[in-house]
This record gives structure tokens, C-alpha cells and sequence, in this order.
């Protein structure tokens, strides 16, 4: 009883004091956290050239996220940083079937920051990395 009537008389108080303009009595985001988009794309071959299948491609430096390889052997990972920026994205690319040898490389990030204004306020752009990958056979 008691603990309800002085969050009562709290709220109260912060009305009046939004009132005369110190405060506002609607409820306001405490804490955010910045975030961009990160797209990686490329494409995987075998030393003939020729597209590798369903090979496992894994973003390393960001939550961690896997995509594969569709029958051209080209890959598109999406993902949300919200541990903004990330400069840096290891990727590494492992076949499935266990015929060829894992690659892995890492590049730097280039963000596109030209919509950024038009969305929230924590929003930082969009970031590109594109890699193509040549697997050897083991």
C-alpha cells in the first residue's frame, strides 16, 4: 500500500515537473544500441571453375551466421550488427560433401551510410563485403 502510493505520488511529480517543461510524463527509451546492416556476397568455385554446391559460408566477427552456397555456387549472407562498427568480417567457406579444403579470409567493411538519416536514430547504414572463394581439392 504504502509502495503504491509513493509510485503515485512519483508519477504525479513527474507530470508537474513536464508541465513546466523539465520533463515529459510519456515514457522515453533508456538505453539503445547502435546498429547497421551487413550484407556479404560472393561466389564459390573449384579450381576448374566450376560453382560449388552447398558449401557452409560463416560469418566469424559478428553473431554468428551461416549461409550456403546455392547451384551457381553463390552465396548472400544479411545481418544485423548491433555491436556497431564492425571494420573488419571473417568469413570462411567449408564444403559439405568433404571434397575440397576450407578457405577463409578477412576484409574490411564498407558502409553506405546515405539513408541513415531517414530511419531511427541508432540506424548507421548498410555495410557490403564481396568475396569470391576458390576451393582447392584435398
Amino acid at each position: 500500500m504504502k509502495t503504491r502510493l509513493l509510485t503515485g505520488i512519483n508519477a504525479l511529480i513527474a507530470c508537474l515537473l513536464g508541465v513546466l517543461g523539465f520533463t515529459s510524463c510519456e515514457p522515453k527509451m533508456k538505453y539503445a544500441t547502435p546498429y547497421a546492416e551487413l550484407e556479404a556476397t560472393g561466389k564459390v568455385t573449384n579450381e576448374r571453375n566450376e560453382p560449388v554446391r552447398s558449401a557452409r559460408v560463416t560469418l566469424k566477427n559478428v553473431p554468428s551466421r551461416d549461409g550456403y552456397t546455392d547451384a551457381e555456387g553463390i552465396y548472400s549472407i544479411r545481418v544485423v550488427v548491433e555491436h556497431f562498427p564492425v571494420d573488419s568480417l571473417s568469413i570462411l567457406v567449408s564444403d559439405t560433401d568433404g571434397v575440397y579444403q576450407p578457405d577463409s579470409v578477412r576484409l574490411k567493411v564498407d558502409y553506405d551510410r546515405s539513408d541513415a538519416k531517414q530511419h531511427s536514430g541508432f540506424y548507421r547504414g548498410k555495410g557490403y563485403v564481396y568475396q569470391d572463394f576458390q576451393l582447392k581439392e584435398k
